[in-house]
């Protein structure tokens, strides 16, 4: 009686086990899919903010190439006049029709980066010399290689490389034997992988834009700004914070902080000139503190500290207006896009402190 009564007991022990495995499983499964429920939801959510803001900058674009209404800024002088088209330098925009508040806009006109469809042999040499120094043994090998990558036949140069090089690489490709397409196809050429290592080039370079060379410092990424020869940290950000309420409209306004010698290496890079291709970078709110909480993870493992600027990505966009009565076209599509650095917008404008009657030092 005693060992029937002792083999009961266990057999309800078990029994109350399996049950509770079986509960807590269950309990477990609907807790997980009540998270995919909701996540899918999320995104579903911020992928149609996404679309909505998306459309809306496009209609931004529109807007800023129809005419002003006659006599808008007529009690604003000429030299204080800002020209609408330098708003699409980065900056996190206010638009002309609402977006969802879980979503920001930001604007990059292709003009502030450096085109590579329209690097002379000059300019070409200038950049790597920024890189590698002005030791000729360095800079012959890749402009061979550059040179090689863009002509038209097989012919290699002495110290370039032709189809023969590139089909013994893993994997192996071929050169365009054209000009350049895309940023990233750079690092297909022989030695800039190297050189532009640890640089995130999409925000220093496009092959978009309009022929003129150089780059708008109205709407210059700081990235273009610091590969520029003669170009200064100091300089650079001066640029970006003064072009908050003041437009650059020719050298004499770069001469008053740019000391003469920097300004003449400086000046071939320069022009005031816009286009008509832009970058629409789509951030949303939930991406920019889920970065914010990756930095501080980073810093808790004793890893160097990582600025949230360093790291922020957006939903990416490059198209070309053709006018205001037609959606701009799309060029490229980059859902994972790196957004040039922003750091520069925490600085304070010393000129502005001067005004308030605050003492920079």
């Amino acid at each position: 009686m005693h060992k029937q009564r002792g083999v009961i007991i266990i057999i309800v022990l078990w029994f109350i086990v399996v049950v509770t495995v079986i509960v807590a499983a269950l309990a477990n499964e609907t807790r997980l899919a009540a998270k995919a429920v909701f996540h899918n939801k999320q995104g579903l959510q911020t992928w149609n903010d996404t679309i909505q803001a998306l459309n809306v900058a496009k209609i931004e674009l529109l807007i800023n190439r129809m005419p002003d209404p006659p006599g808008e800024e007529q009690d604003i002088p000429l030299d204080e006049r800002k020209d609408k088209r330098y708003r699409f330098n980065g900056q996190v925009l206010t638009l002309a029709y609402p977006i969802p508040e879980t979503v920001s806009i930001r604007i990059y006109d292709n003009s502030g980066k450096i085109n590579l469809q329209s690097l002379s042999k000059v300019h070409l040499r200038q950049l790597l010399e920024q890189r590698v120094g002005t030791d000729p043994e360095k800079l012959q090998p890749l402009e061979d290689a550059w040179n090689d990558w863009i002509d038209k036949d097989d012919f290699e140069r002495v110290n370039g490389a032709e189809k023969k090089y590139y089909e013994t690489l893993s994997p192996p490709y071929e050169p365009r034997n054209f000009r350049i397409e895309t940023v990233e196809e750079i690092l297909l050429i022989k030695g800039f992988a190297e050189v532009f290592k640890g640089m995130e080039i999409d925000t220093i370079f496009t092959v978009y834009g309009n022929s003129s060379r150089g780059i708008n410092p109205n709407l210059a990424t700081r990235e273009a700004l610091m590969l520029l020869p003669g170009m200064t940290g100091t300089a650079a950000d001066t640029i970006l914070t003064k072009r908050r309420k003041k437009d650059f409209k020719s050298f004499n306004d770069l001469s008053e902080f740019i000391e003469p010698e920097q300004l003449t290496k400086v000046r071939p890079w320069i022009n005031f000139a816009s286009s008509n291709f832009y970058t629409i970078a789509v951030q949303t709110k939930a991406k920019i503190e889920d970065d914010e909480l990756d930095t501080k993870e980073l810093t808790k493992k004793n890893t160097p500290p990582i600025s949230t600027e360093d790291i922020q990505r957006a939903y990416m966009v490059t198209v070309q207006t053709k006018g205001f009565n037609q959606l701009p076209e799309v060029l490229l599509v980059n859902p994972y896009g790196i957004l040039p650095n922003t750091a520069h917008e925490q600085l304070v404008d010393e000129d502005d402190n001067f005004n308030k009657g605050f003492s920079p030092f």
